[in-house]
C-alpha cells in the first residue's frame, strides 16, 4: 500500500550486509557478532533490520533492550534467539516465558520470580549481567556474584547461557585505562562462573567502538550496532574498518518566497533577513522526530548538488537560505547522504549537533518513511 509521507528514512540494505561481512573479517572467524537493534534500530527500524541480520547476515541471536521490542520481534515472526539486555520490571518478566526471550539477571529477586512463573519443562535462558563500571545494572564479581550462583544452582527453571557487561569509555581512546580495568574486572567473573560449573554460550561486553580497538575482550561475540550500520564509534573519529553508510535522509521543497532586509520568518520571528533572500520551505519539523537544534543552528543541507544551511524549523515545516540556488517546488532536499558532488555524513551532523547519532536519529517517527534497497 502507497505511504503519503513527507520524508524519508532511506536504508542501502547491501551496504549494511557488507558491513556485517567486514566487521565479521576484522573480528575474525572464532567470534560471533550479536546485532543490538534497540530503540527502533537507532531509527532503521527494528523489525527489517533484524529480520535482514538474521536472514541474510546469518545472525544467530539478536539483541534489544526491552520487553515489548523482544515480543514485537517475536509477533513479526522473528526466530532463533532474542535476548534483552536492559532492565525489565518484575510485571512483565511472564514474557521471557510466553515468547521464548532470553533476559539478564543480576539479583536474587528477579531470579525466585522466574523460578515461579515458569512451569514449562524448558527453562528461562540468562544472562549473567556483570557490573563493571558503569554502575546502571549488574552484579559485582565477588561474594555478590558467587550469592547469586550459589541461589541459581538451586533453581532448576534458570539456564546460564550468557555472560555480559558495557564499556562506559571505550569510544574515548584506544586501550583506555578504565575500559583495561573494566575488562580485567569482567574477566575475572566470567572465570568465577565457570569455576562455579556454569558454562555460557554468550560471553559479550564488547560495543562497536570497543570492537575497532579491544581484540582482547571480544571474549566469545561481539555486540555491535554502530559499525553494522556503518557509523563512526570513536570520538575522534577514526574508524579502521572500512566501513560503509547505507543511510540517505531527504524531504522536499513545498514552497518558494522572497523575503526582504528586516523581514522574519517562523514563531517569535526567530530569523531575521540581513539581506534580501529567497527562503524554502522544506516537508519536515521537529515533530517527525528531529532533533531541533539540527535545523535551528542552521544545520547544514543539500539542494540539487548545492549546499545551503536550514534558517529554523516548525513543527511540521522547516526553512532553509536558497538564495542564489538553483530549484523548485518538488525538489528533493538532501539530510544526510549525497547530491551531486556533495555529502554530508552522519558524522558531520554529530560534530554539528554535538549529540551521538543514536540520539539524533533514535528519535525520527513514524511519520518519516522507512524504505530499504
Amino acid at each position: 500500500m502507497k505511504r503519503y509521507c513527507n520524508s524519508y528514512f532511506r536504508v542501502d540494505t547491501q551496504r549494511v550486509i557488507e558491513n556485517y561481512r567486514k566487521v565479521q573479517e576484522y573480528i575474525g572467524p572464532s567470534t560471533g557478532i550479536i546485532p543490538v537493534v534497540k530503540g527502533n534500530c537507532y531509527g532503521y527500524g527494528i523489525i527489517p533490520m533484524a529480520k535482514l541480520y538474521k536472514n541474510c547476515c546469518g545472525a544467530e541471536i539478536i539483541a534489544c533492550s526491552a520487553m515489548q521490542e523482544a515480543v514485537d520481534l517475536r509477533n513479526a515472526g522473528l526466530e532463533g534467539e532474542i535476548v534483552v539486555i536492559g532492565g525489565i520490571p518484575q510485571h512483565l518478566l511472564d514474557g521471557a516465558v510466553e515468547y521464548d526471550l532470553q533476559i539478564p539477571l543480576f539479583e536474587e529477586k528477579t531470579a525466585y520470580r522466574i523460578q515461579e512463573l515458569t512451569s514449562s519443562s524448558e527453562p528461562v535462558k540468562v544472562h549473567i549481567k556483570i557490573e563493571t563500571g558503569m554502575n546502571r545494572l549488574g552484579i559485582r564479581p565477588g561474594e555478590d556474584l558467587e550469592r547469586l550462583l550459589t541461589l541459581i544452582k538451586t533453581l532448576d527453571r534458570i539456564e546460564v547461557v550468557g555472560v555480559y557487561s558495557h564499556f562506559s569509555t571505550s569510544t574515548s581512546d584506544y586501550n583506555d585505562p578504565f575500559a583495561l580495568i573494566q575488562c580485567e574486572r569482567f574477566r575475572s567473573a566470567v572465570e568465577q562462573i565457570r569455576q562455579a560449573g556454569f558454562k555460557p554460550k554468550y560471553i559479550h561486553c564488547c560495543n562497536s567502538a570497543a570492537i575497532a580497538w579491544f581484540k582482547d575482550a571480544y571474549f566469545t561475540h561481539v555486540r555491535s550496532c554502530t559499525s553494522l550500520l556503518g557509523h563512526v564509534a570513536m570520538e575522534d573519529g577514526r574508524e579502521p574498518i572500512g566501513l560503509m553508510e547505507p543511510l540517505e535522509i531527504g524531504a522536499y521543497i513545498t514552497n518558494i518566497h522572497h523575503i526582504d532586509t528586516g523581514e522574519s520568518i517562523g514563531y517569535s520571528r526567530a530569523f531575521f533577513a540581513d539581506r534580501p533572500m529567497d527562503i524554502a520551505t522544506i516537508s519536515v519539523g521537529f515533530g517527525d522526530g528531529f532533533y531541533p537544534k539540527w535545523f535551528r543552528s542552521q544545520g547544514p543541507v543539500l539542494i540539487n548538488g548545492q549546499r545551503t544551511h536550514f534558517l529554523g524549523c516548525c513543527m511540521d515545516q522547516s526553512f532553509a537560505d536558497v538564495t542564489g540556488l538553483e530549484c523548485e517546488i518538488g525538489d528533493k532536499v538532501i539530510l544526510i547522504g549525497s547530491s551531486g558532488d556533495e555529502r554530508i555524513t552522519t558524522w558531520d551532523m554529530e560534530q554539528f549537533c554535538g549529540n551521538t547519532f543514536e540520539f539524533l536519529y533514535g528519535t525520527i517517527g513514524t511519520r518519516v518513511e522507512r524504505i530499504y534497497i
